[in-house]
């Protein structure tokens, strides 16, 4: 029951956290919606999910094998933390040219969105940062202090949103204004974590970003695919029926995304407790199971609603999209646990097959049904794809005992 009570207050704290940035987040939607219309919401959906694939990159499965690590070997996490940092900071530097240059190679959004993209570059850099300082309130059990972080980054970010676009100035500045909220959440984060350790300066020992790099890869593979897997389907609506429908489905996603996090916050509370015991996995389970069954009946009954106050009307597709994609609730939240669990078992090639599988079959659905059906193909898809990636982590665990 203790073990229980300290996921839930962890998760607590994340999901607060996470209310604020939804909130904010939707607020945002609901004013570019308004004033930029459906292509306004697509290029800058588009902008922020292609920079969003490569700062989740920046995470390369770094912090989960340290952990495990650290808890393995009995190490010292803030030893570990400031060559962890050094190493993302290389990282990071490298996504942030390889996100630019790959620009010229993409057939979509036209020049508007590589400026985007360009000037929101650092935005990677910042998350890198923030997700290495993780590390250690992870390992504290301290999550109330990287929420605190985000929320402030969060609430700036709004504020700033909500000054450019009264005053009728262009996208471009809303991208800025997410800089802005990195580089805030990042100061933030580092004057928290000196509760936790003499120094914050990062260490660049090769070494170690060899070694870390050589056990993660995996890992990072299966992110890779991962990120891939979520979010191809958005530039394939975009490329081939235009970035207005790109942003009606993205409309949707956005919702649908936020759900999403609320078995990643039990996870990372849990994550820690599953490497010294797998005690409690099946009460777990099951409360995941009924969290994403209340959360697939609640959307299916306010779709429509919630997609009428975020956009003030129009995008019409958005709320059927939206119940779509609720209706894969079960699988996500259930897979979440058992990819977990694999990382913690140590079978990251396993966990890469799987989600190498996963991919393959999204996108060659994704491929034949978009063209014709659109989001609405991309939300049947995405639903049926994660039900196939349960289904094949079952059939493994089914081999073999956790």
């Amino acid at each position: 029951m203790q073990q229980v009570l300290k996921i839930l207050k962890q998760t607590f704290w994340q999901i607060l956290g996470k209310i604020v940035t939804s909130v904010s987040t939707f607020i945002i939607l609901g004013i570019i919606a308004r004033n930029y219309g459906e292509g306004g919401v697509g290029i800058y959906t588009l902008a922020l999910t292609y920079l969003a694939m490569f700062y989740l990159l920046s995470d390369f499965g770094f912090n989960a094998h340290v952990l495990r690590r650290v808890q393995g070997l009995g190490l010292r996490v803030q030893d570990e933390f400031r060559k962890l940092l050094g190493t993302r900071i290389l990282w990071a530097m490298a996504l942030m040219g390889i996100s630019i240059s790959i620009l010229p190679l993409l057939p979509i959004g036209g020049d508007l969105f590589k400026e985007l993209i360009i000037f929101g570059s650092p935005i990677i850099f910042g998350s890198a940062i923030f997700v290495s300082t993780n590390l250690i309130f992870q390992s504290r059990l301290r999550y109330d202090l990287s929420v605190a972080a985000t929320s402030a980054g969060t609430i700036l970010n709004l504020c700033l949103v909500a000054f450019f676009v009264n005053a009728h100035l262009p996208l471009l500045y809303l991208i800025f204004a997410q800089v802005l909220n990195w580089i805030l959440v990042v100061a933030v984060t580092l004057i928290l974590s000196r509760r936790f350790t003499n120094s914050v300066l990062p260490i660049f020992d090769i070494n170690f970003s060899k070694k870390l790099i050589k056990s993660s890869w995996p890992i990072a593979a299966t992110l890779g695919l991962n990120v891939v897997y979520f979010r191809a389907d958005s530039f394939m609506v975009a490329y081939f029926k235009g970035v207005s429908d790109a942003g009606i489905y993205n409309i949707a996603y956005s919702v649908f995304q936020s759900a999403l996090v609320l078995p990643t916050f039990i996870m990372n509370a849990y994550y820690p407790m599953m490497l010294k015991s797998f005690k409690g996995i099946k009460l777990v389970g099951l409360g995941l199971f009924l969290l994403a069954s209340l959360g697939t009946i609640l959307t299916l009954i306010l779709a429509p609603l919630i997609t009428q106050v975020l956009t003030g009307g129009g995008f019409r597709g958005s709320s059927q999209s939206l119940q779509i994609l609720s209706l894969g609730f079960p699988a996500y939240f259930l897979s979440a646990l058992l990819m977990w669990v694999l990382v913690a078992k140590g079978k990251y090639k396993t966990l890469l097959v799987i989600y190498a599988l996963g991919l393959l079959f999204n996108l060659v659905l994704n491929l034949s049904f978009i063209p014709q059906y659109s989001f609405y193909g991309a939300a049947v898809i995405t639903v049926i794809s994660e039900y196939l990636i349960l289904l094949l982590l079952l059939l493994y665990f089914n081999r073999k005992e956790v």
